[in-house]
């Protein structure tokens, strides 16, 4: 078969088997380096990386801001954060979101999992209120969970167990019907705090970190300052045990996928919402200090970036560049790994729109990139911008990375230079120039009108 050929297909899909089911399993945390197959020494992620090896591997796979709510706002939205949720932390009822636009062309939808993107007071909107046909949440209005069961041992640990079983039940009720669905399979591996059960660390009781096993001098380092803490290994176990259980539990779903003889029906996209915790970066640890003191074991403060720079809440690339797995027996080319599209969170709305023959939304930021999913060159047409941190603004547009902070405007090569450590700002003064007053632009369209 060739590839080339792909793109029709999927365009064409809805006309030659019906419209794809259509699964979104998210992550908490999960750093860019923490499955097996990208790079980690020590994690065991079977599934995942078989998953991985089955369909196509975006190495350029972004959310589009560096912690939960935002980002999960712009995966549903296909805006950026700055527009709305940045200073109201909920999502518009009435504005167009992803299960809406899906809903428009026939899906039934579901949300299992974490919510985030509205408040938990009475008032505050539900998963209904966006068009969300059925959902099990956890941090949002209405729960799932009853406090006794928040409340009980291993509570945590045990929620993706049950967000899998309620995916399966709902795909088991659906797989007969002409209606096609699409789930958030939302989970919190690797969020703190990490309790794992007894038989969760069995596998990793006899692990022992070497930092040196880490390429990346600043994973090193980090791990290094853990170490003075007094519990690196304890964490590391219990972190590895955490993804194992997550690994283990997506290979369960994988598998019913072809037991329900769905697998070729159904597209699945895995990814996170951000780079790894700790909160912070990793030159902030005042705080993470007190919370180790607290609870040593069960912080989630030693996941992998791999060669990227920083964590969770930088706009740095370890903080928004994420694990992008894209699977679609016979359709999205197996054993692909993508270098080129830069995919983007807001990009996940058009894309998806596009898929399913939907019409799509105005004043969108994201960018329909279908064409990636099979294979082909596939390139932004824009720059992807970063602004969910207070006085920092970010972009990225072909291989060059470009932050402004205040006055401050650094430049890196991305492409020479992942861990961006090289500033080329004063080396480059044309493109940086040429930088700066993008961002610049780009902030004052939203500025506050004066007075």
């Amino acid at each position: 078969m060739k590839w080339s050929l792909l793109l029709s297909l999927l365009c064409l899909a809805s006309l030659a088997h019906g419209k794809p089911n259509i699964i979104l399993v998210l992550c908490d945390d999960l750093g860019y380096g923490d499955l097996g197959i990208t790079g980690h020494p020590y994690v065991k992620s079977p599934h995942l990386d078989q998953f991985a090896r089955e369909g196509m591997r975006f190495e350029n796979g972004y959310m589009s801001a560096a912690w939960c709510a935002p980002s999960r706002y712009a995966l549903m939205s296909g805006r950026y954060p700055i527009h709305y949720f940045q200073e109201t932390k909920e999502m518009e009822t009435e504005a167009p979101n992803l299960y809406r636009v899906l809903a428009s062309v026939g899906y039934r939808t579901a949300h299992f999992g974490k919510w985030h993107m509205s408040g938990r007071g009475a008032d505050d909107p539900q998963p209904a209120d966006y068009g969300v046909d059925e959902d099990f949440i956890a941090n949002g209005n209405e729960e799932g969970w009853t406090k006794e069961e928040r409340r009980a041992p291993h509570w945590r640990e045990n929620t993706t167990k049950k967000y899998v079983d309620l995916t399966i039940d709902f795909m088991e009720r659906h797989r007969e019907s002409e209606q096609p669905f699409y789930v958030n399979l939302w989970v919190f591996p690797t969020h703190s705090y990490i309790d794992p059960r007894p038989d969760m660390l069995e596998p990793f009781q006899d692990l022992q970190v070497d930092i040196s096993d880490f390429e990346n001098p600043q994973m090193r380092e980090f791990l290094g300052w853990i170490d003075e803490q007094g519990e690196v290994q304890e964490a590391m176990r219990a972190y590895c045990a955490d993804v194992a259980e997550l690994d283990h539990h997506l290979g369960r779903l994988m598998a019913a996928l072809q037991e329900l003889g769905l697998e070729e029906e159904t597209l699945v996209i895995f990814s996170s919402d951000n780079g790894p915790a700790p909160l912070g970066t990793t030159g902030n640890r005042k705080g993470l200090a007190e919370r180790i003191a607290q609870r040593p074991t069960l912080i989630n403060c030693v996941g992998s970036a791999g060669p990227l720079r920083d964590r969770k809440v930088s706009l740095h690339d370890g903080g928004i560049r994420v694990p992008f797995f894209v699977r679609w027996p016979g359709k999205v080319p197996p054993g692909s790994i993508n270098t080129e599209t830069i995919f983007t969170g807001v990009d996940l709305l058009p894309t998806l729109a596009s898929l399913v023959g939907a019409d799509l939304p105005e004043e969108l930021d994201g960018e329909n990139l279908l064409a990636s999913f099979a294979g082909q060159e596939s390139r932004r047409s824009q720059a992807h911008f970063w602004n969910d941190r207070p006085g920092w603004t970010a972009l990225r547009e072909e291989q060059w990375k470009a932050h402004l902070q205040g006055e401050d405007l650094r430049l890196f090569d991305l492409e020479t230079d992942p861990s961006e450590s090289v500033d080329l700002a004063a080396s480059l003064p044309e493109k940086a120039e040429y930088f700066r007053k993008k961002l610049e632009a780009w902030e004052r369209q939203f500025a506050p009108s004066p007075n």
